[in-house]
């Protein structure tokens, strides 16, 4: 990059406690808007400090290492069951 710096020009608005855009009401800030508002809908219990420590990195981290063995159990759930059902009806079937 080089040494010249480039001007950004920030959105110029406050969100109410309702949502609701007060300033300027571009596309842009609107997105912005709800965006912010998902985050703090999704955060809800989530005490500021946990937000600045990582928690949300962290409870990533842990879903993304359980959900291949939650898949796997019940895939395997899913096999156990059809045996099961299979062994079932044979048995009442040679009764």
């Amino acid at each position: 990059m080089s040494g010249a710096s480039q001007s950004v020009n920030p959105p110029h608005f406050v969100i109410s406690s309702e949502g609701e855009i007060l300033g300027e009401d571009t596309p842009e800030n609107q997105e912005l808007v709800r965006r912010v508002v998902a985050c703090v809908n999704a955060c809800d219990g989530i005490t500021t400090e946990e937000l600045e420590n990582g928690i949300i990195n962290d409870m990533r981290n842990a879903i993304a290492q359980a959900a291949p063995l939650l898949q796997e159990r019940s895939q395997m759930t899913e096999l156990l069951q059809r045996e099961i059902r299979a062994e079932l009806a044979s048995r009442k079937k040679n009764s």
